[in-house]
């Protein structure tokens, strides 16, 4: 949704941060330069075939490596998907959650800071997306989603509202990590139903529900 900094101090999806660590043992071991290949070959696989369909000779035949160089660096078809979606994730760039002295012109600044997707970037999000449902039974996976996909975003709502809170133009008490949920969860809708995330929803987003989610009356 938004183009964010990851917050390194999170404590956050453990398990696929021990995926990445298995990644990078013995680094002198490998030929790093076939890594960017690989995780390439990963997102086309899950592209064309979708998770469950998608198989480690698959990865192994698009990126033009031997089977056994991907199980040296990924113990699993979870751990490298894990790292395929990291590695889509430090592709999009990043900003820091605005912070103009108003919660108005922080909504502002948070919808033009809606990247423009092009048709590539658009079919990588529509399989990340489609990873989710893999993740339902899946811990790795769904570490990897929380960590690198979703709680980016929802931290930069967050600070927004936060940042609301402490010059008073949110009410003290609010629920703003459901408010947060609720923003994101209007997102994947769309992304799911094939619809853009553009500037000018995410924008009908935040000024139609968010905002009046979080400066409405308490006793709603």
């Amino acid at each position: 949704m938004f183009r964010v900094v990851s917050d390194k101090s999170e404590d956050t999806g453990g398990a696929a941060r021990a995926s990445r660590r298995q990644h990078a043992r013995n680094p002198a071991r490998f030929d790093r330069s076939l890594d960017g290949a690989i995780l390439d070959a990963v997102l086309a696989g899950l592209a064309d075939s979708g998770y469950d369909q998608m198989s480690m000779d698959d990865i192994a035949s698009r990126a033009r490596v031997g089977k056994a160089a991907i199980y040296r660096r990924w113990p699993s078809k979870a751990a490298v998907v894990a790292d395929a979606i990291a590695h889509w994730r430090r592709g999009i760039g990043s900003v820091q959650p605005p912070n103009t002295g108003s919660l108005r012109g922080d909504i502002d600044a948070l919808a033009a800071a809606v990247p423009d997707l092009d048709e590539a970037e658009v079919g990588t999000m529509k399989v990340v997306i489609g990873v989710a449902t893999a993740a339902t039974h899946d811990p790795v996976l769904a570490a990897a989603l929380d960590e690198l996909v979703l709680s980016q975003p929802r931290r930069m709502i967050s600070v927004v509202l936060d940042n609301a809170v402490a010059r008073g133009e949110i009410p003290a008490g609010r629920d703003l990590a459901l408010i947060t949920d609720a923003a994101l969860g209007l997102n994947i809708l769309r992304a799911i139903t094939g619809r853009p995330m553009d500037r000018v929803f995410v924008r009908r987003v935040l000024e139609g529900v968010i905002l009046p989610l979080a400066t409405g009356p308490t006793d709603i």
